[in-house]
């Protein structure tokens, strides 16, 4: 769905909060590697808490009433009461599916989610911290006693190997009363954590944080610099034609201002995605490191032949020498100065630029070709869902995570957009953006595995991003994808 029409108090509103910028901003350096446990609530908190919201604006409409939809979702699930009785949920990170601090829009809305939920099924939740090492330890000990450990786990993607391999988690489709397949869960997400016939876990609208979506910040002012006509590129990304092709395109032209005119814009930037880039580059082209789902062993997904245009735009991309790729180099404090053209990066960096000198708009990853469809690879620490094994009450665990599901469907994104259109972004068709981007994430099987098993991530991710800058693929393809292909035969067969 794309916004069609902003309200003109709202327009006012944003016009006036983006002339107020006096000078450069200086943003905090956040160059912790993708890979960390998670993020700080305090970060997560960041994206929405730093402005007060004003009730004179006009709300964001969206084209579809989620929250109608939400409440139709919630009607169909079993009718409980469950007597008091207490729900726990052991996470690494509390922030989005029960924060502490309201003061965000998110946040408010979760806690509003939660409790609906609690007196829907009359139940308390109570949601335990711990970091997943602790997690596994105390399910293992737990499982090994025959004793009680939680009801309900959220684990981050790139763990779920290791539980897998401690045979600590539940085959999800065997829970009663529970619909993996219904839309407040994706489906992409249940594939990623699918082998033979069981699933260890699936993501959905209660764990997807929107700060895990990833973006292109264009620098509008140095693209129009360019000779490019930003409004073109907008219509590009909304009528689905936005692609890499396009994307080095514009950053030629960047490099050509440059030359002709003494000029020392950067083109392509990252900071916190530095280290992932080529996988956000790659599954956005289209590709899978692991085509996987229910009833079907894993394999490697691609070949050198339908990857061959991926792996010649992300050697163009790193072997630009006005590109900075970096967790430690700052890209998002030289694009918040207007230094640089594009910085490829995490929609919670937005709070970050409300200040910046930067005329910046957002725009989804570009994908490969038009036919395909736009897909954002989310942050491998944001959490699925998952059961522990020794669960003595599946219904009530499978219940109350399609409740905790059902109830976020949709409006709690869309609340996000809202906030953002009156608070943070500084054009209509940056909203439109945001829309499209939040209907965007992708999840793939070698994140939520390849942790574990390393040849799986030696077959994928590490592979491409190794390759990347020399687009030598070829050289260790095919041996990678044997042993790979084996371990996912020995692990993931159909016994299992």
């Amino acid at each position: 769905m794309t916004l069609k029409k902003l309200a003109a108090a709202a327009l006012s509103a944003l016009l006036l909060l983006s002339s107020t910028s006096c000078g450069f901003i200086i943003v905090n350096d956040m160059s912790e590697e993708e890979e960390s446990e998670s993020e700080t609530s305090e970060t997560k908190a960041s994206e929405t808490s730093h402005a007060e919201e004003d009730s004179s604006y006009t709300k964001y409409t969206p084209e579809t009433d989620k929250k109608a939809l939400s409440e139709q979702y919630l009607s169909e699930l079993p009718e409980r009461d469950y007597d008091g009785a207490v729900f726990f949920i052991t996470t690494t990170d509390k922030s989005f599916i029960s924060p502490e601090n309201t003061e965000s829009t998110v946040s408010r809305l979760a806690m509003i989610r939660n409790a609906e939920v609690e007196e829907k099924l009359n139940i308390t939740l109570i949601t335990t911290v711990a970091d997943s090492d602790t997690m596994l330890a105390e399910l293992k000990n737990a499982i090994a006693s025959d004793s009680y450990y939680t009801d309900l786990l959220m684990l981050p993607i790139y763990t779920v190997g290791s539980f897998r391999m401690a045979d600590t988690l539940m085959n999800m489709r065997t829970l009663p009363f529970f619909d993996i397949e219904k839309p407040y869960f994706n489906a992409m997400s249940s594939d990623m954590t699918s082998g033979g016939y069981s699933t260890y876990g699936v993501a959905g609208d209660a764990s997807i944080s929107p700060s895990s979506f990833s973006a292109v910040y264009m620098n509008k002012s140095v693209l129009s610099e360019a000779g490019a006509d930003v409004g073109a590129i907008y219509s590009s990304a909304e009528s689905g034609a936005w692609t890499w092709d396009e994307y080095l395109t514009l950053v030629e032209s960047v490099k050509s201002l440059n030359e002709s005119s003494g000029k020392s814009y950067y083109t392509t930037t990252a900071e916190n995605t530095a280290s992932r880039l080529p996988d956000l580059v790659f599954k956005s082209s289209g590709n899978d490191y692991i085509s996987a789902s229910i009833r079907r062993v894993p394999v490697v997904g691609y070949t050198l032949k339908n990857t061959k245009k991926t792996m010649n735009n992300l050697y163009t991309l790193y072997n630009d020498e006005n590109k900075i790729v970096d967790s430690s180099a700052g890209a998002v404090n030289i694009f918040s100065k207007g230094e640089s053209a594009f910085l490829i990066d995490y929609l919670y960096v937005m709070s970050w630029m409300t200040n910046s000198a930067a005329d910046w708009g957002i725009l989804p990853l570009p994908k490969e070709e038009e036919r395909d469809e736009y897909r954002t690879l989310i942050a491998n620490t944001e959490a699925v869902f998952a059961v522990p094994k020794n669960h003595t009450n599946g219904e009530f665990a499978a219940i109350t995570l399609s409740y905790l599901n059902a109830a976020s469907y949709g409006y709690i994104y869309d609340e996000y957009v809202n906030y953002n259109m009156l608070h943070i972004l500084r054009d209509n068709e940056s909203v439109n953006m945001l829309d499209m981007i939040l209907d965007t994430p992708a999840f793939d099987f070698a994140f939520a595995f390849g942790n574990a098993y390393p040849t799986i991530a030696q077959a994928t991710y590490q592979l491409i991003r190794d390759c990347a800058p020399k687009n030598n693929l070829e050289e260790y393809f095919s041996d990678r994808k044997a042993t790979a292909n084996e371990t996912m035969r020995k692990y993931f067969d159909l016994r299992y």
